[in-house]
């Protein structure tokens, strides 16, 4: 199962290639031994959605999930790296946001972004930081909707940033699951 997580997770980072020939991107660069063990040492049975729905911080984003049929696709198989906002970064939204969203008729917005915090494979932080380090301080990840993601250091905090600009740190990474990995952030990212 390790070999097969560190295998998806290099052919993430060297799937989508292009860049600007200066050895920016994550997938191009990818990020060969890297250690996938997490938080807890090991991946656990359960999968990326039962390990959110256990973390009293991440119930806004489970409801999200669940409101929008993405359960399945964080219950199954199918290897994913999901940046997982935080209850903090959801109450940094404007008031109602979180609301409006929820609400029946947005489930087509809600699911796209929610989809632009979901990259296909197992990516840990020693992936991003590395694939940073060999991308000359900046990597790109390939989000499940075709969205670009960018990574930076902030020291030795890991910042993601969206297609509006919009930056989240790394609070919380590696929480392996059966089918992929969790890192906790502290913003919601937005789609292009």
């Amino acid at each position: 199962m390790r070999k097969v997580s560190m295998l998806a997770a290099c052919l993430v980072l060297s799937a989508c290639g292009g860049g600007d020939g200066d050895g920016q991107t994550a997938q191009r660069n990818g990020a060969a031994g890297s250690n996938a063990s997490g938080v807890k040492g090991k991946a656990t049975q359960a999968s990326l959605l039962d390990t959110l729905t256990r973390e009293k911080n991440h119930a806004t984003l489970v409801n999200a999930v669940n409101a929008t049929g993405l359960e399945k696709t964080l219950s199954g198989a199918q290897p994913y790296t999901l940046f997982a906002p935080t209850e903090e970064a959801f109450r940094k939204l404007p008031a109602g946001t979180v609301n409006g969203l929820l609400a029946p008729e947005q489930k087509g917005q809600l699911t796209t972004l929610l989809i632009g915090h979901i990259v296909p494979g197992t990516v840990t932080s020693e992936d991003l930081s590395r694939a940073v380090e060999r991308g000359k301080g900046k990597a790109q990840l390939a989000t499940m909707g075709g969205a670009t993601l960018s990574f930076t250091k902030d020291g030795d905090a890991l910042v993601v940033t969206d297609g509006k600009g919009g930056q989240a740190r790394l609070v919380g990474a590696d929480g392996v699951a059966s089918n992929g990995v969790i890192h906790g952030i502290d913003g919601v990212l937005m789609a292009q």
